[in-house]
C-alpha cells in the first residue's frame, strides 16, 4: 500500500487528518461567530452566503450549494425566518415550491459576517501561502469529484 492511501498510524491517515481539521475548522468558526455576538452558526451562515451570491433561490438549490439535504435547509431556512432574516415566497412557476429572500437585516449582516469570517480565515490559514491555499481548495474539490462520481 502506498503512503498516499495508508490509513495507519491514525495520526498519518490522510483520511483521520482532513477529518480532524474539518472538526477543528468547525468547532472554531463556531466560537469566532458566537464571540461576533451577532448570533449565527456556521451553518446559518452557509445559507446567508448562498442568499448573499444570488438572492430568491429555492430550498433544492441552498441545499445542493451547501451540501446538505433539504431537511436540514429547511430547519436552518425556518431559524433564519424566525430571525427575520429571510423571508419564503411563492415560486411563480411552481406553487409547490418557495424561493428564499433576504430581509433588509439579512442582508444588512453581509458586511460583518464576511469580516468575521475573514478574520478567522487568515489566523487559520495563517503561514499558509495564497499559492498553498489554492492549492489545497484544489485538492479538496478533486476529492469531493472523486466522492461524487463513485457510488459508496
Amino acid at each position: 500500500m502506498s503512503k498516499l492511501h495508508q490509513s495507519f498510524p491514525l495520526d498519518q491517515s490522510t483520511y483521520y487528518l482532513i477529518i480532524r481539521t474539518s472538526m477543528h475548522l468547525k468547532t472554531a468558526l463556531y466560537r469566532a461567530l458566537h464571540n461576533s455576538g451577532l448570533g449565527i452558526t456556521p451553518e446559518q451562515w452557509s445559507v446567508l452566503c448562498c442568499l448573499w451570491e444570488e438572492d430568491g433561490l429555492n430550498h433544492a438549490e441552498i441545499a445542493k450549494r451547501t451540501g446538505r439535504d433539504k431537511f436540514t435547509i429547511t430547519r436552518i431556512i425556518n431559524l433564519l425566518e424566525k430571525k427575520d432574516l429571510v423571508r419564503r415566497t411563492p415560486d411563480s412557476r411552481d406553487r409547490r415550491r418557495s424561493n428564499i429572500h433576504l430581509t433588509r437585516e439579512g442582508a444588512e449582516l453581509k458586511e460583518p459576517l464576511t469580516k468575521t469570517v475573514e478574520e478567522f480565515s487568515q489566523k487559520a490559514f495563517d503561514g499558509l501561502s495564497e499559492n498553498d491555499v489554492e492549492h489545497l481548495r484544489g485538492i479538496q474539490n478533486k476529492i469531493l469529484c472523486n466522492l461524487d462520481s463513485h457510488d459508496f
